[in-house]
């Protein structure tokens, strides 16, 4: 009885081996419903297109499994039943041949750790105190400012405007930034963008006097002197006592003929001697020496021991035929002669 048990199984082994085809097994990660329904002992119905009911659409697994069954079935004379009719098998059963649900792929990524109020990392590695961006942003610019500066001061040029175009960028509404760049880009000649960075600077502090200054001097340079003298007397209106604009001030009324008012912006920044050299100077450029020597005999007469005004007195006076060529020169020896004389 025991040996005709064993050939029975293993015909029943044999037939579900050459019965069932191999199959390639394809990794297919699926949502919990969808293994849910797979892993369902009953095979459900599915609806098709004409609207029938469609059936055996249940688990391969469990098919493979009824099958030793089902042929020694057949070997008993129980093969009448319906083939597709699948007979409940009992909850122990079901527990036994019950895989592990598989693993269902979630399309989501690793949150980050959470951050304190203190700025330490939730995980326990300290971590540096978090700085609000715009304060970031205006640290950023004041350190690319100031190596701007250091590099112009060296001549750096092109480094300086590397720096400090960082620094604008970095925070737009920096007007010194704009003022060194104009300075930068103006010693390399490129006045166009001088000139659009004084005027931006100008944009961002309109009563800053250098700006004003910067923009003004700009203006003398490239010829537009009637504008340079606007920007200038307002430079020299928010800081009188900056000798540096009523300077560059002077130099824009010469240009303009304007040498009365030429004459008091030279002499506020450096006195009344000086601002008659300068206007003589400026009115001896243009031609006008007879004007130029007036402003030089004013000169001499406030330092009478001056022998630079005398000689240069001398020179108008030879050019012009002037008969007080002769008693300057005589002055002159004297100066010289006191100047060489030893002193007890």
């Amino acid at each position: 009885m025991l040996k005709r048990t064993l050939i029975i199984l293993s015909m029943a082994l044999a037939l579900v081996v050459v019965a069932e085809p191999v199959q390639t097994v394809h990794g297919i990660v699926m949502t919990p419903a969808e293994w849910l329904a797979l892993n369902t002992v009953d095979a459900p119905t599915v609806d098709t297109p004409s609207g029938q009911k469609q059936e055996g659409q249940g688990n391969g697994f469990l098919r493979a499994l009824k099958a030793p069954f089902k042929a020694i079935g057949r070997l008993f004379g129980r093969g009448k039943k319906d083939d597709n009719k699948l007979a409940r098998i009992s909850e122990k059963d079901a527990k036994r041949f019950e895989s592990a649900a598989p693993a269902v792929q979630l399309n989501k990524t690793t949150p980050a750790a959470e951050v304190s109020s203190s700025g330490n990392a939730s995980s326990g590695f300290a971590s540096t105190r978090e700085q609000n961006p715009a304060d970031a942003l205006e640290t950023s610019a004041l350190d690319h400012l100031e190596k701007g500066r250091a590099l112009l001061d060296g001549n750096d040029l092109n480094g300086a405007i590397g720096e400090l175009s960082l620094a604008a960028s970095a925070n737009p509404k920096l007007s010194e930034a704009s003022s060194l760049l104009g300075v930068a880009y103006s010693r390399k000649g490129l006045r166009d963008l001088a000139e659009r960075s004084f005027e931006n600077a100008l944009r961002l502090k309109k009563d800053d006097p250098q700006n004003l200054n910067n923009l003004g001097f700009l203006l003398y340079e490239n010829g537009d002197y009637e504008k340079a003298t606007k920007y200038l007397k307002r430079a020299a209106k928010l800081a009188p006592n900056d000798p540096r604009i009523w300077n560059n001030l002077g130099l824009a009324q010469s240009e303009r003929g304007h040498f009365d008012d030429a004459y008091e912006s030279f002499a506020h920044a450096q006195g009344e001697f000086k601002g008659h050299l300068n206007v003589a100077a400026r009115l001896e450029k243009q031609g006008s020496t007879k004007k130029a020597i007036k402003h030089l005999e004013k000169a001499f007469a406030l330092q009478p021991n001056s022998p630079d005004v005398l000689v240069r007195l001398i020179d108008l006076y030879d050019s012009t035929g002037n008969e007080k060529a002769q008693s300057a020169r005589s002055s002159l020896e004297t100066l010289r002669t006191l100047a060489k004389a030893p002193v007890n």
